[in-house]
């Protein structure tokens, strides 16, 4: 396949030189490594405009989240809706658990006291209710270069790239 370089950012233009000689497929190296530049910048961004102001990691933002929105909810459930592992989620619920905003409890389900649940505070809930109108403006500034087809496009493109690939 050709791409023309007049469409490719400088480093897809490095990959490609590098890769020239590998049995490769260009067009998947360019949708994945253009999603992972794009939610990488994204993060980023946001990490420094927004995040950074509350003293929010993106682990313990998206914690903050989660809990806020099917709290309360087990550590296990966080991870997985964060496609991360299980350590992860406890090292953001220590920080936010530490600054006040969430609280564990054993789950009283069959009596399994390694079931831990975690819910906001009353100050966590007012953290998110206060950071996520921000990091929504975020969203919104991120994605205005695109018409609104585009972002319904996008969108549903992105959604059924993740439902295939769900694990």
């Amino acid at each position: 396949m050709r791409i023309a370089t007049d469409q490719i950012v400088d480093a897809e233009q490095e990959i490609l030189e590098c890769v020239a000689e590998l049995p490769i497929d260009l067009h998947a190296l360019a949708v994945a490594s253009n999603i992972w530049r794009a939610s990488q910048c994204f993060r980023s961004k946001v990490e420094r405009t927004i995040l950074q102001q509350h003293e929010l990691s993106w682990s313990s933002f998206s914690t903050l989240f989660i809990i806020w929105v099917w709290g309360p909810i087990g550590m296990s459930a966080i991870a997985k809706h964060q496609s991360v592992s299980r350590p992860t989620v406890t090292s953001a619920v220590n920080h936010l658990q530490k600054r006040g905003y969430c609280t564990r409890n054993f789950a009283t389900r069959n009596n399994d006291r390694r079931t831990v649940q975690v819910s906001l505070t009353s100050s966590g809930k007012a953290l998110i209710e206060e950071v996520f109108p921000k990091f929504n403006r975020g969203e919104a500034d991120f994605v205005n270069c695109l018409t609104q087809d585009e972002s319904e496009t996008l969108t549903r493109i992105l959604r059924k790239l993740v439902n295939a690939n769900k694990e």
